[in-house]
């Protein structure tokens, strides 16, 4: 949180709330420990910094539609020593999952999918599978819609977020279950799970991880 101690003091709220709501530890022990890591509507930055610096053989790319927070990202990241971390921000059109040489080992999507609407999150996520390497993972945490009590609370905190503050960029908030995100996983042809990393949380955080196939070697 030091990183972003001279941001405004939107900055500094947001990025704190997020850090203390958000369940980044759990997170970051399923993200794989090397290679090419893209987080998808990284905000302000502050989950694929995590990643950047909780493994130096990371190389994290965060890519968001808002210039403003990619801004404050970089400037962030400035805090960091040149051996600490391998990590950029880059500013990408909605919709838009950057592709690289042999695909990404891993692809995260941290609280973004509710933002989206049924049609352009199923779309985001075929971009992302493929831009995924063979047997690359795609980890997507959003929170879930059960138990009631907390589904409630977080649903009223992200139409407080976009209506009232304006601090999230969305005009449909559309919350899907973890059973849904699994399906639709299913569907693009991925193994997928999902659990809950929610314990001691207000919120109900859980995590979907859906693994490419690996290519079929043909017979000779």
């Amino acid at each position: 949180m030091q990183l972003w101690a001279d941001a405004d003091r939107g900055g500094r709220f947001h990025t704190t709330a997020r850090w203390w709501s958000a369940p980044f530890a759990e997170l970051e022990l399923e993200v794989p420990l090397a290679g090419d890591i893209l987080e998808v509507g990284c905000g302000h930055g502050v989950l694929a910094t995590y990643l950047a610096i909780t493994s130096r053989a990371r190389r994290v790319l965060g890519i968001d539609i808002d210039a403003a927070k990619i801004t404050l990202a970089r400037e962030a990241i400035g805090g960091l020593r040149p051996d600490e971390a391998d990590l950029r921000f880059e500013v990408q059109p909605a919709g838009v999952v950057p592709t690289i040489d042999g695909g990404w080992r891993s692809i995260v999507i941290a609280d973004v999918l509710y933002l989206l609407g049924r049609e352009r999150r199923d779309a985001l996520l075929a971009a992302c599978v493929d831009a995924l390497a063979p047997g690359g993972l795609l980890v997507i945490k959003e929170v879930d819609t059960t138990p009631r009590v907390k589904a409630r609370i977080a649903q009223l905190q992200e139409l407080i977020s976009t209506r009232v503050l304006r601090i999230t960029d969305g005009h449909v908030l559309e919350f899907a279950s973890s059973d849904e995100l699994v399906a639709t996983l299913i569907d693009l042809g991925m193994s997928t799970m999902a659990k809950r990393i929610d314990h001691g949380y207000v919120h109900p955080h859980c995590v979907v991880l859906g693994t490419r196939p690996m290519r079929s070697v043909e017979a000779p």
